[in-house]
């Protein structure tokens, strides 16, 4: 580890050199294991003008410089982090306090685990929300989704983690289907015109600040799904639903995607994605209620497309998302039906059969279980009153 000692000039009757010295990690970011909504990203802004920032504000622990003119501040160390080598980078501990140790809310007695869900769902929080989406944490540490509703309102809605209220916010569109959330920016599918509208994370007003739109050519986007990140925001991944499409899209600017290639599944109605780490990532079928697992090959440069889950169920069930928890079992919520959970060879650990709607699954500290459910138009938080510390 080495130092950089960073000096400010500052003015008054007289001039003062300040020096600090800040140690820093050459060709290394801190990443958050499971999602987590602890950090500020900057684009168009050079790592020594991060610093600088830096030292005005007290609060920021670390810094991940990235060769693109991001920086991601962090003002809490995540539970769970990796430190990831990434050429052209720095990370930075802005105040020379240094995360503990990488400690995963892992309890091995899934049946455990599932009874505590079970029988906390009747102290469970419910909010009424018409036909909720998929659901995501923000950087402001909220859980964000879309309402899906045909009547002409159309809405995006945050919630408090704890006591699920929440804020509506209008969309210029009608009827999202998808949102993704990256480097402080809303992505947003639509069936409408069959597209992706980027809003900001300026909430001061009622609506969201719409940025640009996102369409694919020289095929194009039929009931689009999913989205994810790969590469530091370098490739955005979209699951296109009704032709049976995943498309690849490269960063040309701060928010402006180009599609550049795209894989014809071999499979019916791509929906949930979900990344591992920049080569591998699964995705579900609403149709078949089956997960397909990608890798990228460096040899070809092709992504490898093999079947990870396929459940026998009847046909009003459907895949919907997919998420690991930290003892890297996978949850893999199907509509009409509740949760299938197996581990990371597709081998199945257990089942919690909910019932009819439910949409998706976001687990956060101490297993607390958020979910959406669709035809119920309901948002649920379910506490199994537990700390993780404890088991």
């Amino acid at each position: 580890m080495m130092t950089e000692r960073v000096c400010i000039l500052i003015f008054f009757a007289f001039i003062r050199v300040d020096c600090v010295s800040i140690p820093f990690v050459n060709n290394v970011v801190l990443t958050a294991i499971r999602p987590t909504s602890i950090g500020i990203t900057l684009t168009n802004s050079t790592c020594d003008q991060c610093v600088c920032l830096s030292l005005n504000n007290s609060s920021l622990l670390a810094l991940n410089c990235y060769s693109n003119s991001t920086c991601q501040f962090f003002l809490n160390y995540p539970i769970t982090y990796q430190l990831q080598s990434f050429n052209d980078s720095r990370l930075y501990f802005l105040q020379n306090i240094f995360p503990n140790a990488s400690n995963p809310c892992c309890v091995s007695n899934l049946t455990y685990i599932l009874e505590r869900l079970q029988q906390s769902l009747n102290a469970s929080i419910f909010r009424n929300v018409s036909n909720p989406r998929c659901l995501l944490l923000d950087g402001d540490g909220l859980v964000i989704t879309v309402e899906q509703v045909n009547n002409g309102s159309s809405y995006f809605d945050r919630f408090d983690p704890t006591t699920l209220t929440f804020q509506q916010h209008n969309l210029l569109n009608a009827t999202p289907s998808n949102i993704a959330y990256y480097n402080s920016k809303y992505y947003i599918g639509f069936d409408v015109n069959n597209s992706i509208s980027v809003y900001s994370n300026d909430l001061n007003s009622s609506s969201l600040r719409y940025l640009t739109s996102i369409t694919a050519s020289p095929l194009n986007m039929s009931g689009v799904r999913d989205m994810i990140f790969l590469n530091d925001g370098q490739t955005m991944v979209v699951a296109s639903a009704s032709n049976n499409y995943l498309f690849f899209y490269s960063l040309i600017n701060n928010t402006n995607y180009t599609m550049t290639s795209y894989i014809s599944v071999k499979y019916e109605r791509p929906h949930g994605l979900h990344r591992v780490n920049d080569s591998f990532f699964y995705a579900t079928s609403y149709t078949n209620s089956s997960v397909y697992a990608y890798n990228y090959d460096e040899v070809t440069l092709n992504w490898t497309e093999t079947l990870f889950i396929n459940v026998t169920i009847n046909k009003t069930m459907h895949g919907t998302h997919i998420t690991i928890d930290d003892c890297n079992r996978r949850w893999f919520t199907i509509f009409n039906y509740g949760i299938e959970i197996y581990d990371e060879n597709g081998i199945n650990l257990g089942n919690w059969s909910l019932g009819a709607g439910y949409f998706d699954t976001l687990i956060i500290d101490n297993y607390i279980v958020i979910l959406s459910n669709s035809p119920f138009s309901q948002i649920i938080r379910i506490d199994p009153q537990f700390e993780c510390d404890n088991y």
